[in-house]
């Protein structure tokens, strides 16, 4: 018994510690509590094949054949086909994160590891500027828990009652091959089905936007960071001593952004193809909820403020990493480097260079995800539902 005792205390102080700390630990100890639950763990090489496999497997039984089905034998009519091919770009979005999932997990870790390695580095700085490194990732702490619990708040009272109701066919066939679904146990037995769907779906994209916004917020914060420090430079009151000084940080400094611009590179390969499909998928949704009636857009409301917040979150990240990095380039230029010694002046005029380069992370490496991207696609989806409303 006493042993059961010291093993919870042990687990509430953990717990405790992760949500009191601020720090990378704490973090991904947060960003990763569902995904090591489910058997994908991000810092792990390997993933546990069961989680994938049911869902997977439901995921092309619940909505592949659901939809294929319904398309085949009930749909009848433009606006019945319309509805349905909401439910067809859903299954292009989820699958798609799915297989980001599962396919990117190397360059995840690697990336992941370079986070980690740029922050224990960011932690060697002078005491105020740990203070206020503390307080920027206690500040993306604040932000993960906030957008996870009201996600997951959303979907348990909301979105997943709904999913799970029988009755609501969401124009899609149900659970084919237990028809009649209104009579016991099909019912039950589909409505469990549907629950199981719906939550490895849930576990699968929120984890996945979650991991999304801890990664480029920290990755915006160590640019802010790298600023400050630089900045610093400037305030002296003996010359020599700050060259000296000078002389001994930059070459940290320096690793420390070729961090930071590696991390930027993983970015744009770990997120360019599937921010593509799902602008796409988001944009087909957008379009498509306005060609139908008012009740049934009400019926499908929770899937198009998904899809506007998701569009929303992509690109104010990116546009919050992109703001970062022109942040520093203006410190970079700021920092003093007229009263540097020849060889620091070279120093910084390479690593100027490097900062001047735009960070921009493409959708499909065409589209650039940023909030002037987020207000012309809606501006442009206003017109044309306008013009096809007329």
């Amino acid at each position: 018994m006493s042993l059961i005792c010291s093993q919870l205390k042990v687990s509430f102080k953990k717990i405790k510690n992760i949500f009191t700390e601020s720090s990378f630990e704490s973090l991904i100890a947060i960003v990763n509590f569902v995904p090591n639950l489910a058997g994908f763990s991000i810092r792990r090489k390997k993933i546990a094949a069961p989680f994938w496999i049911l869902h997977l497997s439901l995921l092309l039984y619940v909505y592949g054949v659901g939809c294929l089905v319904y398309q085949i034998k009930v749909a009848d009519g433009a606006e019945d086909f319309i509805k349905n091919f909401v439910n067809v770009s859903l299954l292009i979005l989820i699958f798609n994160i799915s297989w980001w999932w599962l396919n990117k997990r190397p360059l995840l870790l690697e990336t992941l590891q370079l986070i980690e390695n740029s922050d224990v580095e960011a932690r060697t700085t002078e005491e105020n500027l740990r203070e206020k490194h503390n307080k920027m990732l206690h500040r993306i702490k604040i932000i993960v828990l906030i957008f996870y619990m009201t996600n997951c708040t959303n979907a348990a009272c909301i979105y997943l009652p709904n999913r799970i109701n029988v009755s609501n066919e969401y124009s899609m066939a149900l659970c084919v091959g237990l028809e009649p679904i209104t009579v016991t146990p099909n019912g039950q037995i589909c409505s469990a089905l549907l629950c199981i769907q719906e939550l490895t779906i849930m576990i699968a994209v929120l984890n996945y936007q979650t991991l999304m916004l801890f990664i480029i917020s920290h990755t915006a914060t160590m640019y802010h960071m790298l600023a400050e420090e630089l900045m610093s430079f400037n305030v002296y009151t003996n010359l020599a001593e700050n060259q000296a000084l000078v002389k001994e940080r930059l070459p940290i400094f320096i690793k420390r952004h070729s961090m930071i611009l590696s991390t930027c590179d993983n970015l744009k390969s770990l997120y360019s193809l599937s921010l593509g499909v799902d602008f796409g998928s988001n944009a087909i949704c957008i379009c498509l909820f306005f060609y139908l009636s008012l009740q049934e857009m009400v019926k499908y409301m929770p899937i198009l403020i998904y899809c506007v917040l998701a569009f929303f979150l992509y690109c104010f990240l990116c546009q919050k990493l992109m703001t970062a990095s022109e942040v520093f380039e203006r410190a970079v230029y700021s920092c003093g480097w007229e009263n540097f010694a020849l060889n620091e002046k070279k120093m910084i005029y390479v690593m100027l260079r490097q900062a001047q380069k735009p960070v921009i992370i493409l959708a499909a490496d065409i589209v650039p995800v940023n909030m002037y991207t987020f207000a012309t696609t809606l501006q442009t989806l206003f017109k044309f539902v306008t013009v096809v409303k007329l």
